[in-house]
């Protein structure tokens, strides 16, 4: 039976060495605090993205159309659209189908600076079919007037968004009547009025960009997606809102890749400097590695040893890490969207899974690291290793 070198041991080595191995955890820290803020922006982001999207909603698009801003889609196709029997009804026999049109406007913000938000035209349907999003102040506006419904991320980052200001933009003055949640999603950066003031105001014309519909529970979605594309009167694309957002996700997607690089650069750095520290422990323990194999420890227990001393260190800086960018987790800020060209308010998450990943991370960073050393003081022979010492 191969004995195993006791952990205490390999402790003791870590605390006996406090400068080397403070500055190379503190190092290996660093390098995952900033993993971690990265990837909590990137969770931050996608959840904001894939959390409008319900799986019980359809959008419908021009065919071709990527996104619902380059859509048109025609009032008569609407109608045909909204009386599908797999459409969901309300209590009172209407479908739950809402026309939307998504333009982009420039506001103010609070600081001085401008920037582009999204006036999405809505009906008074549309707070069925977004069951996520709910008012938390004030009223809903009212048709035909220029009245507003801002999104609770709007409010205190941009001018005049309280209940009872009155926003600029487009061609006229909108009066703020009630602010709206949507649970964290990116609709909660936006601002909703009536659709038909929407259209006057950007002269977009008769025609809307999309449309969304609540299906009737259990229904087949991949029939319902052919009937909208194959029916002569419709004509259309549809996708269910979940794949929708899950396409529009590509700026979280370049965001994890770049994070990705720079933390393999900055980690790569780390795993010299965890390298350097310990060979310096190997050459400092020449002695003592000597002695254990005298006393009956293989070559395999030494490398094992050496390896867990270097993965307890990186394990160690990894969880002070964390801790170092835990206080972002929460942070609201906004980002600019390549794909609507507006911009988008979300909060950082330090997920369970980002710090699983942080510490993985982490780990494999010690074991790189120490993996070189381990191999050099497992290959030393007992004679040479105790004349060296």
């Amino acid at each position: 039976m191969t004995m195993a070198i006791p952990l205490k041991y390999n402790i003791r080595s870590l605390l006996v060495r406090r400068v080397s191995t403070a500055m190379t955890a503190g190092g290996i820290a660093l390098v995952v605090a900033v993993f971690v803020i990265v990837m909590a922006m990137v969770a931050g982001l996608g959840s904001a993205i894939s959390d409008t999207g319900s799986p019980d909603n359809v959008v419908v698009v021009r065919k071709g159309s990527t996104t619902e801003t380059s859509s048109a889609v025609q009032l008569d196709q609407f109608d045909a659209l909204k009386f599908l029997p797999q459409i969901k009804r309300d209590a009172d026999g209407n479908p739950l189908a809402s026309p939307e049109l998504p333009v982009q406007v420039l506001m103010q913000r609070s600081g001085g600076a401008s920037d582009n938000v999204v006036v999405r035209g809505v009906l008074p349907v549309a707070l069925q079919v977004h069951q996520n999003v709910h008012l938390i102040e004030g009223r809903m506006f009212k048709p035909a007037l220029n009245q507003v419904i801002v999104g609770k991320a709007l409010v205190g980052r941009y001018a005049n968004t309280s209940v009872g200001s009155t926003l600029h933009f487009g061609r006229g003055n909108w009066k703020v009547v009630g602010i709206f949640d949507a649970g964290g999603s990116s609709f909660e950066s936006e601002v909703w009025a009536d659709i038909h003031n929407v259209q006057d105001d950007t002269q977009r014309g008769a025609y809307y960009a999309c449309a969304r519909l609540k299906m009737v529970p259990g229904t087949e979605v991949e029939g319902l997606i052919r009937r909208i594309a194959d029916d002569p009167r419709i004509n259309l694309q549809a996708q269910t809102e979940t794949d929708y957002y899950k396409d529009q996700s590509v700026v979280a997607n370049q965001l994890r890749a770049l994070g990705m690089i720079v933390a393999i650069i900055m980690g790569i750095g780390a795993v010299f400097a965890a390298m350097n520290t310990m060979y310096a422990a190997v050459s400092a323990r020449t002695t003592e590695i000597g002695t254990l194999r005298a006393l009956g420890f293989r070559p395999g227990a030494v490398l094992g040893s050496f390896l867990l001393e270097s993965l307890a260190l990186a394990v160690a800086a990894g969880m002070l890490g964390v801790i170092l960018a835990l206080p972002i987790n929460g942070f609201s800020t906004s980002f600019g969207n390549f794909v609507t060209f507006s911009t988008m308010a979300f909060a950082f998450r330090v997920t369970p899974a980002v710090v699983l990943q942080a510490l993985l991370f982490a780990a494999v960073m010690g074991v790189l690291g120490g993996w070189l050393p381990a191999r050099q003081a497992m290959r030393m022979q007992v004679v040479e290793a105790l004349r060296k010492g």
